[in-house]
């Protein structure tokens, strides 16, 4: 049977000869052959953690071991799609066990939209110059110009959408489901508001605009910092450093609202202990957009896929309840929303090193396999390139994988899962 699948996958289809411009990218070997200008990522500051960065605890199991550069023709180096995803015995949290840090890190925020696999290393950014990385001269004064409409631009007016940001409108409707959940939560009284990472300002701006709230921004780009002053006149900064985060605001907050952060901090701990640190007593933590991990474990993406370069945790519900616990939170509220899962999470600031109870052992034996699964069955839909980035010969992990019942191979040599 290994003589079989051997001569199948071994088939490789013929060779694309594209006449477009992405060939000479497709032909490419390396980042340098790619784009001989671009500056290499830094080799150096790739942490190996010895605990739990998120609760401390000195045991784990193996989950899931590469992120989502395995599957980009030119990563920026070997290193970069390895990080070894651990489940934490204590609190649950899925977390990257090698990460970048320092230079490194800072270089892949540099190269932001190549690093989540939006655009190839040296093919330049894609997308809306009102959600991008950086600004030339000529994109600042277009967004100030554009932005100077606001967000209620009515279309019987006439008004080319490329004169405005129609974006603005979507962004104050969809975000106003957290308006209405903090304002029903919490006795909102001219609170002092902090908004990190903002993409627009907009819930601050609201909670501005009904509550008197004296409201700051921290923003990811310069784009989205522009867009929180121009529109809102928010108080706002860009440049979050999630490696050693800290806020460049003076003074305690009432409320700290935090968009996607937990997932991606290089230190959750130290972030958790920041907010801690600059809410005032009795002071709330509103977390959301933090992905659930039944994105892959249940509703069937790509582990690989799903977690890209910047996900140093992942999670389900009780184990982002017990992170929280464990660096001084009580939750008080949480609920998922969207399709594939994604938290939403209000929690008070509570003493320190108050008791909580650390994962079921059956548990975490049940979330360690399904990840070890969900890490298979992405193994065998990797592209033909990366195959060898694996760590292991792909007739034999093929192999391995028919017999487990996981996958099946036409005669095409096409490889199938199983449902």
């Amino acid at each position: 049977m290994l003589a079989r699948l051997r001569q199948l996958v071994g088939r490789r289809p013929p060779p694309r000869h594209a006449a477009s411009p992405a060939a000479s990218i497709a032909e490419a070997d390396s980042i340098a052959e790619l784009a001989p200008d671009l500056p290499p990522c830094p080799a150096d500051r790739i942490e190996v953690l010895t605990a739990c960065p998120v609760c401390g605890g000195e045991q784990w199991s193996a989950a899931s071991a590469f992120n989502k550069l395995i599957l980009l023709s030119h990563p920026p180096d070997e290193a970069s799609y390895r990080y070894d995803y651990s489940l934490c015995h204590d609190c649950g949290v899925v977390f990257a066990r090698r990460r970048p840090a320092g230079p490194r890190y800072n270089w892949m925020i540099e190269h932001f939209e190549e690093t989540l696999g939006r655009a190839e290393f040296g093919e330049g950014r894609q997308g809306s110059v009102a959600l991008a990385s950086s600004l030339t001269d000529d994109e600042r004064a277009q967004l100030r110009r554009r932005a100077a409409r606001g967000v209620f631009v009515s279309n019987h007016t006439g008004i080319p959408r490329k004169d405005y940001l129609p974006g603005l409108l979507a962004d104050r409707l969809s975000n106003s489901q957290h308006v209405e959940l903090l304002s029903s939560l919490l006795p909102l009284r001219a609170p002092r508001v902090l908004e990190v990472r903002a993409r627009t300002g907009s819930i601050s701006a609201a909670l501005m605009q009904r509550f008197d709230a004296r409201a700051y921004a921290m923003t990811l780009f310069e784009s989205h910092q522009l867009v929180a002053t121009e529109v809102y006149g928010l108080q706002a900064m860009h440049g979050i450093d999630y490696d050693r985060f800290s806020i460049p605001f003076e003074g305690t907050f009432d409320l700290i609202i935090s968009n996607h952060g937990f997932t991606h901090a290089i230190r959750p701990r130290e972030m958790l202990a920041t907010f801690h640190d600059r809410l005032a007593d009795g002071g709330s933590l509103y977390l959301f957009n933090e992905p659930d991990e039944c994105e892959f474990l249940e509703v069937g993406k790509s582990v690989f896929n799903t977690l890209n370069a910047f996900h140093m945790q992942a999670f389900d519900g009780a184990s982002l309840e017990r992170a929280l616990a464990a660096n001084g939170f009580s939750v008080s509220f949480m609920t998922m929303m969207g399709k594939s899962g994604s938290h939403l999470c209000l929690a008070q600031k509570r003493p320190r090193g108050e008791p909580w109870t650390p994962v079921a052992e059956r548990i975490r034996a049940r979330r360690v396999a399904a990840y070890r699964h969900a890490q298979d069955r992405a193994s065998v839909l990797v592209p033909e390139f990366a195959r060898g980035r694996l760590g292991e010969p792909w007739d034999q992990l093929l192999a391995r994988h028919v017999a487990s019942g996981l996958v099946e191979v036409n005669r095409k040599g096409n490889v199938k899962l199983r449902r």
